[in-house]
């Protein structure tokens, strides 16, 4: 599910603007996202947040943010610059299903390739380079995963 293509607007130059509800705040708005996920996927929805809770920390150890602490927004340009943490840059995330949490500062990792081989072979069919996200190197494992899957099938 791209929470991007449902949350969000078109602007006159083809960008995507995020739109949250107005009645919630950034952070009860990342957590309706992390909920929502877990109703379909809850694995998804715990990856989310082993990431979101590592971010968290790092920043904790790094300029003594607490969770409760964390900014619902910051200067936008400083979150663009990946420079700060806040709700709104955790929620944006989720939106664009960002897999590997690279909006956040995490790379791509083998423990995060092994975990997305297995949810995708879990669900099967419902997890396919028409269903992700618009992330370069999501597409391009899902595509190598469809290669050898259909390499064993031919042997």
């Amino acid at each position: 599910m791209n929470f991007g293509n449902i949350y969000c607007r078109t602007t006159a130059l083809g960008n995507l603007r995020t739109s949250k509800p107005d009645f919630m705040t950034w952070e009860e708005y990342t957590v309706f996202l992390l909920e929502s996920i877990g109703i379909y996927n809850s694995d998804l929805m715990l990856h989310y947040y082993r990431k979101i809770k590592k971010f968290a920390y790092w920043y904790k150890k790094r300029d003594n943010i607490d969770i409760p602490d964390i900014p619902n927004e910051a200067d936008s340009k400083l979150e663009t610059q990946k420079k700060v943490i806040s709700w709104r840059r955790i929620a944006r995330s989720i939106e664009k299903n960002d897999f590997y949490m690279k909006r956040l500062c995490f790379a791509q990792t083998k423990t995060d390739d092994e975990e997305l081989r297995r949810l995708i072979h879990k669900w099967d069919n419902l997890l396919t380079v028409d269903t992700v996200s618009d992330d370069k190197d999501l597409i391009n494992f899902i595509e190598e995963e469809v290669k050898k899957d259909d390499i064993e099938t031919d042997q």
